[in-house]
């Protein structure tokens, strides 16, 4: 009972196949017993053999009819396991043949063909015991019908048939059932193969959508057919309907041409027009049978270049740590000794100017190795969500008080809703800090005083937001634009040069990059971009209080 109990877990196990098998058997058996059901009727009366056969013949089709029926429905409407409908429809097939063979001929009729399907099919869906077991129901009913036949008909032929029939059952069972077991094994296999690609594919996807570089695949006929986010973006976040190369971008468009020519096309930086950014394509040849696609990588540089500054900045924050504390004990000394002799009451006014040009400079000298110490240092930001309108009026108030402006010298420009951001707020005070300082150092001029605004305003779609920090001095010439971040750059007598490198270190700290912004009738304008953490509110309000939107100031 335990055997018979496993050999029908493994046939349920394979219910899936054995469904879609028995489709297929539901329908033939209901198409023969069609044919057998019309042949009964239609056969004329005077039958070789007992007079019986006819009567039986016609009630079997009848009956094989309505047990196609039956297992059709079955199919349709299952009640019982695949296994199980599989059992019991082939068990009827080989009864209900076996009569029909009977009433139409015995073996002479040819019949007997069919009982052999039913071996294959049942070596086919059935376990080789069960199968052999049908086998030999067959090979016990055809020597039976011999039997029979020599005794109605007196025909000795039969046995020998039934006898070949019989071995041809067992052998086709054979024969079916290593079919059937070589057939799963290559199914079970093509599926595992068929989820490893599929597999495969998610996870290439997934690497090639979340790549830092751009990735664009161009058809022979110049159309891009697929690129990733990352390219999305480098090309200015181009419409989906929107894919010849020649609109989107026609500069690289350019350059693929030219490399096709000499394939030296992608030594040199190249300038989206769409986005501005620099980017260095390299390119790929993609054969293909609708014609020689290309394949584009896009890096861009701004990203490398920022590698390269953080490894640079990292072995400088070290090496000026080294300097800094070997420079603070003799500085110390220094200005000690420079307190002291300007405690004395015999000193000439000379001696005292001198010695006032010490101490001016050792503070300058220490205000220097302060910054080095905090860059050496790079400690890790604590962030949280915070009100950046809010926040930014408090933070314009500290500054009024410290430097002794008013409201028109230091001037906010924000949204009068709330603007969720995450950043460490020590550090970004620190950095709007060091750029107000900055600013009031070169703002103004002989003529009019000095002037800054700090301003929010909504860019990218509204998902960022530009802090910026505005004065209405000369600005940056052109040729320095590139250096003012530079550790030790400075164009100011009394500046250390680290002012600005600090700050870009504590805003990148805060994933809050800090570029410098040419504005219009303005002065120097460095600008703090910050991600949303509220994006699915409605969007900032366009007109920021406390005055217009101008930018001269």
């Amino acid at each position: 009972m335990k055997s018979w109990q496993s050999m029908f877990q493994r046939l349920d196990a394979d219910s899936d196949l054995l469904h879609r098998s028995m489709n297929y058997m539901a329908l033939f058996r209901l198409v023969l017993a069609g044919v057998i059901v019309f042949a009964a009727f239609s056969a004329p009366p005077d039958l070789p053999g007992p007079e019986y056969r006819l009567v039986l013949g016609r009630a079997t089709g009848m009956t094989y009819l309505l047990l196609a029926l039956a297992l059709g429905w079955q199919q349709l409407r299952p009640t019982y396991s695949a296994g199980e409908r599989t059992r019991y429809g082939l068990i009827g097939d080989a009864v209900i043949l076996m009569v029909v063979m009977h009433c139409f001929g015995g073996l002479g009729s040819g019949l007997a063909v069919l009982l052999l399907f039913i071996a294959g099919m049942a070596g086919l869906l059935l376990p080789i015991h069960i199968a052999l077991g049908f086998a030999s129901l067959i090979a016990i009913g055809l020597v039976f019908e011999a039997w029979l036949a020599a005794i109605q008909l007196s025909d000795g032929n039969q046995p020998l048939q039934a006898a070949i029939f019989g071995m041809a059952s067992f052998a086709t069972v054979l024969a079916c059932s290593l079919l059937g077991q070589w057939g799963r094994q290559y199914q079970a296999l093509a599926e595992r193969r068929r989820d490893d690609l599929v597999g495969l594919e998610q996870v290439n996807e997934m690497i090639i959508r979340r790549m830092r570089s751009g990735v664009i695949v161009v058809d022979p006929t110049e159309n891009i057919r697929q690129m990733n986010e990352s390219a999305w973006y480098l090309l200015g976040n181009p419409p989906v309907s929107e894919t010849r190369l020649s609109v989107i971008a026609p500069a690289l468009l350019k350059r693929i041409r030219s490399w096709e020519h000499d394939h030296n096309g992608e030594q040199e930086p190249l300038l989206l027009r769409s986005t501005g950014s620099a980017v260095v394509p390299q390119f790929v040849r993609l054969p293909g049978a609708a014609g020689e696609s290309k394949l584009i990588f896009l890096e861009d540089t701004s990203i490398i270049s920022r590698r390269a500054r953080e490894l640079a900045q990292a072995s400088l924050a070290r090496l000026s740590a080294s300097i800094a504390h070997e420079i603070r004990n003799p500085l110390g000394a220094l200005s000690h000794a420079a307190q002291l002799l300007g405690e004395s009451a015999a000193m000439s006014s000379g001696d005292a100017r001198l010695i006032e040009i010490i101490r001016n400079h050792a503070l300058r000298m220490n205000e220097i190795v302060e910054n080095v110490l905090k860059l050496s240092r790079r400690e890790t930001p604590n962030s949280e969500h915070i009100n950046l309108s809010e926040w930014l009026r408090l933070q314009a108030d500290e500054l009024r008080a410290q430097h002794g402006l008013d409201e028109i010298a230091l001037r906010v420009e924000a949204p009068r809703q709330a603007v969720q951001v995450c950043i460490d707020p020590g550090q970004m005070a620190q950095a709007v800090a060091n750029l107000v300082d900055n600013a009031l150092r070169h703002a103004g001029s002989d003529d009019k005083p000095a002037r800054v605004i700090l301003r929010m305003s909504p860019i990218r779609g509204r998902l960022e937001v530009a802090l910026d920090v505005i004065d209405n001095g000369p600005g940056i010439p052109p040729d320095k634009r590139a250096q003012v971040f530079e550790p030790f750059f400075t164009t100011h007598r009394q500046g250390s040069g680290l002012g600005l490198f600090l700050t870009r270190q504590l805003c990148d700290a805060n994933q809050a990059p800090l570029e410098y912004v040419e504005m219009p009738n303005a002065g120097a304008c460095f600008r703090i971009l910050m991600r949303r953490s509220d994006q699915r509110e409605r969007p900032i309000d366009e007109t920021p209080t406390g005055g217009a939107r101008s930018v001269a100031i």
